[in-house]
């Protein structure tokens, strides 16, 4: 994850998409391993340089995804409008590989379940989901510095490799959703590439 925190230095829109080898959690910034996980020893975990609640990892898709603020035509106070801009291309990604999804606030199932220390056990107006059903379906984190935005997001594919009841003392409901994973990363980029201005170049790492 410091690899993604590096992208927010690029002068293109530049991502990551990457897996983990085993359950990991990653925590936000502002979260203490032994504060939010019942037990911090069971499996390995990780800061993430972004904000939001913890992630268990190892069954999802993992994207890194920063981008310059001059290219989304937004400043460096704009936190929902630089979000948007950012979180369209990764929604389109999902959507062109099978994976139905939307910005909750753009349903009915916004500011819906419990805020604990899961990430998964909460849907806000900006969290992404499944449109029939609610299930969240993409766990998202941001940074914003003075020049750019970084957002980390998890997207689970099938059950989790350890119950999140045994890390989380109200975990999420574990999504049951399959999605074909193999192209995403090249419809990631045909999503960038559609919403990018200019001649700035895409770099995938």
């Amino acid at each position: 994850m410091t690899r993604d925190a590096a992208l927010l230095d690029e002068e293109s829109l530049a991502f990551r998409v990457y897996g983990w080898n085993g359950p990991w959690v990653s925590l936000g910034l502002f979260q203490k391993a032994e504060r939010d996980l019942l037990r911090p020893d069971l499996v390995p975990w990780t800061m993430r340089p972004t904000g939001g609640k913890a992630v268990l990892h190892g069954h999802d898709v993992t994207v890194g995804l920063a981008a310059p603020l001059d290219l989304l035509g937004v400043g460096s106070r704009d936190v929902k409008g630089a979000y948007r801009a950012i979180i369209r291309p990764l929604i389109a990604a999902m959507n062109a590989c099978g994976l139905r999804c939307a910005l909750a606030e753009e349903t009915r199932f916004a500011d819906k379940g419990s805020r604990t220390a899961d990430c998964f056990a909460h849907v806000s107006p900006n969290d992404v989901v499944e449109p029939v059903h609610g299930m969240k379906v993409c766990g998202c984190a941001l940074k914003l510095t003075e020049r750019s935005v970084l957002v980390q997001a998890s997207i689970p594919n099938g059950l989790p490799l350890v119950d999140p009841a045994l890390l989380f003392a109200a975990p999420g409901p574990v999504s049951p959703l399959t999605w074909d994973e193999t192209g995403f990363a090249e419809s990631l980029m045909t999503a960038l590439a559609g919403t990018r201005e200019g001649v700035f170049p895409i770099m995938r790492t």
